[in-house]
């Protein structure tokens, strides 16, 4: 096998200063370090360090948002730590943000995490569902804001891909609503949260890869280096797209199993 070039702080800054642009306000970030970590040139406190250096680019006079998704804990124990219960899944640069100063929203499947400039905004959200108009998702198509992929490819590591199952209501979900305890400051307070769900007994098989294939044609992304994965692009240009793909039904190819899913939406109408 040849040898390969350490990837260094400077390297993964130079890469955020090209897909980030100086128009943008708001920054998402979704990641999984797991696909280049053994690259890396330094091995301690990793996701911390590549937290600091997003923030860097970002700066407090923006706004970066980061995934900290509970759902996986919450449903099983029916209790949401907002300082402590994060999925696994989410990974270590998520956990690195949950440790630091930064506002969670109160949501106990969907959270998120958010530094600078606009955590008001945020914090004055209603969210009454999980990836619908008042959701955090909603505010960030409204600001326009760039989604940052890192080491994951888009159909795996992209949830705001899911906000237009709820926007276009596709017919193999249904809202329910979770509840149980919010755990703050060792204060317990009821909480929930209403998501538009996929069916309980797991018969979706999703494939996210033609919506991105088909977001790929309209050359939407910008690209970082080509030694570890980072692109970006904007909601609204995901949005835009997204018209054309779910209002023309084309959604149902992101279902492998589809014939599957409408004998199952035909023998259990909501």
């Amino acid at each position: 096998m040849g040898e390969y070039k350490k990837i260094n702080e400077e390297s993964i800054k130079s890469a955020f200063e090209k897909v980030i642009l100086k128009k943008d306000k708001v920054i998402i970030l979704y990641s999984g370090v797991w696909s280049f970590i053994n690259k890396l040139e330094f091995k301690n406190d990793i996701g911390k360090k590549i937290l600091q250096i997003v923030e860097s680019v970002v700066t407090k006079e923006r706004t970066l948002i980061i995934p900290s998704f509970s759902a996986e804990n919450f449903i099983k124990s029916k209790k949401f730590n907002i300082k402590k219960t994060i999925d696994r899944k989410n990974g270590i640069i998520a956990n690195a943000a949950l440790k630091a100063n930064y506002y969670r929203t109160p949501q106990p499947l969907h959270s998120y995490l958010v530094f600078g400039k606009k955590v008001r905004e945020v914090k004055k959200l209603k969210l009454l569902t999980s990836w619908g108009p008042t959701s955090i998702l909603g505010w960030l198509s409204r600001n326009n804001a760039r989604i940052c992929v890192l080491g994951i490819p888009w159909n795996k590591g992209c949830s705001y891909l899911h906000r237009f199952e709820e926007l276009y209501k596709v017919p193999w979900r249904y809202f329910k609503t979770y509840n149980g305890l919010l755990i703050k400051n060792n204060q317990k307070k009821y909480c929930f949260e209403k998501k538009y769900s996929s069916p309980k007994n797991g018969i979706l098989r999703y494939d996210f890869n033609p919506f991105v294939k088909f977001l790929k044609t309209k050359n939407i992304f910008i690209k970082g280096k080509s030694d570890f994965f980072l692109e970006s692009t904007t909601t609204n240009q995901i949005d835009n797209f997204s018209k054309i793909f779910y209002k023309k039904n084309k959604f149902w190819e992101i279902i492998k199993n589809k014939n599957e899913v409408k004998n199952w939406i035909k023998n259990n109408p909501n």
